[in-house]
């Protein structure tokens, strides 16, 4: 019987494209684990086998790597097509890593950077932050992680040719493929090797991303695991690697995204004691229906058995999303988050007046806004438009799950007046 009171079970998987349903029926047939290994030694032998390296560099990355990998062959339950996204992926990720540590080795001065007053986007997913990251990321003062410098990071991308490099062509054929996989994707969600992403790319190079690592297969066992873990060394890392991305291609300060983050300011302002965290707010409940759809996609991608084993339940179910922005509330009230860091802000205000809530978030901080990063923000509106994509068509929920969601979010709700949609 269908629990009406979870958004979860109310989700209908798209339809998928011929050619994929007909690859995954090919996989039925085989050993696809022996066809597509996903193993340590295999793993590992193949990226410094691609790569002609073999110094990963520290070893606290072995660990959650291990879990991830076991929980992928024991929970993940992969069909063809997402077992061999799987393994391309983990393979970028462990190249990525030897290539950086090989770059340091050769190039120490590269430690020297200083990474100032990040602007870091927390909060719900669907609220607004990749537009919120976007038009932060058009200002040239700024500089925003885009997915093809994450996933190709060495050689260290250079000014000159940082708009014109390679490997943005290679990094957008490869990230097109989700829309290739799952062509309802296209309206919920931007993906390009040219556009800033979010910081789980870069985390995933030391395998401690949920967000990412739970998108190529469910893996409850290892979310448990990661969410017991000391984060230092995971943004020790997250440092490690903007250095080396701004040591040839400058950034005055960086524009960062990770729904993750939120849970974790205390332990990033330990690394970056002057971050500027941003925290958008909209109506909890139309955003998790909005999340609800988007994760049961990207796990419909690679598995017949999407949002088994409570895998990224943290951002699906509205009593655990709750937990998370009520534990931040309290760090807030505390004062183990100096409440000047953060900046909160309205959707609503977002969208009806961008350029005037760009002000107010400098202002806040005390960043100088010029003439010119205004105007480039303005022209980026203008160039993208949110009507040039399809709407995001999702199921806003039963009346008993959306008042079971709503009861989750009033302490959030009312704390910063967010309103209904």
């Amino acid at each position: 019987m269908t629990d009406n009171t979870d958004h979860r079970t109310q989700w209908t998987p798209p339809p998928r494209p011929e050619w994929v349903r007909k690859i995954n029926e090919e996989g039925d047939c085989m050993d696809i684990s022996g066809v597509v290994p996903l193993d340590e030694s295999s793993l590992l032998d193949t990226a410094m086998r691609n790569t002609g390296l073999s110094d990963f560099g520290a070893d606290d990355w072995r660990e959650p790597f291990r879990i991830y990998i076991n929980a992928l062959e024991e929970e993940a339950e992969l069909n063809l097509i997402g077992r061999l996204r799987a393994r391309w992926q983990i393979l970028y990720f462990l190249e990525a890593r030897l290539q950086i540590e090989d770059t340091y080795q050769r190039h120490p001065e590269i430690e020297d950077e200083q990474i100032r007053q990040p602007i870091i986007i927390v909060g719900q997913g669907r609220s607004g932050t990749s537009f919120l990251q976007n038009i932060l990321a058009a200002d040239p003062d700024n500089g925003a992680l885009m997915h093809w410098e994450m996933m190709f990071p060495c050689p260290p991308p250079e000014k000159a040719t940082y708009k014109t490099d390679p490997r943005i062509a290679k990094a957008d054929r490869l990230v097109d493929q989700w829309n290739r996989v799952i062509p309802t994707l296209e309206s919920m969600h931007e993906l390009r090797g040219h556009m800033p992403f979010e910081d789980s790319v870069i985390m995933s190079i030391n395998f401690m991303a949920p967000t990412w690592m739970d998108t190529i297969g469910q893996v409850p066992s290892y979310d448990g695991y990661i969410f017991q873990q000391d984060p230092a060394p995971a943004f020790a890392y997250h440092r490690r690697v903007l250095k080396l991305l701004q040591w040839k291609n400058p950034r005055k300060r960086w524009v960062l995204k990770d729904p993750m983050h939120l849970d974790r300011m205390t332990d990033i302002l330990k690394v970056y004691p002057d971050a500027c965290f941003l925290w958008p707010h909209r109506d909890p409940v139309r955003s998790l229906a909005s999340l609800v759809s988007i994760i049961g996609t990207l796990q419909w991608s690679g598995s017949d058995h999407p949002f088994k084993g409570g895998s990224l339940a943290y951002m699906t179910d509205p009593n655990f999303s709750a937990g998370r922005f009520n534990a931040m509330i309290d760090r807030i009230d505390s004062g183990a988050v100096p409440a000047g860091q953060i900046c909160n802000l309205l959707y609503r205000d977002l969208v009806s007046d961008t350029i005037g809530t760009v002000e107010d978030i400098y202002r806040h901080f005390g960043i100088p806004l010029s003439a010119t990063s205004r105007a480039a923000m303005a022209q980026y509106l203008a160039d993208n438009p949110r009507d040039a994509r399809p709407t995001h068509q999702f199921n806003a929920g039963s009346p008993e799950a959306i008042a079971k969601a709503r009861t989750a979010f009033q302490r959030y709700q009312q704390r910063f007046q967010i309103p209904d949609e």
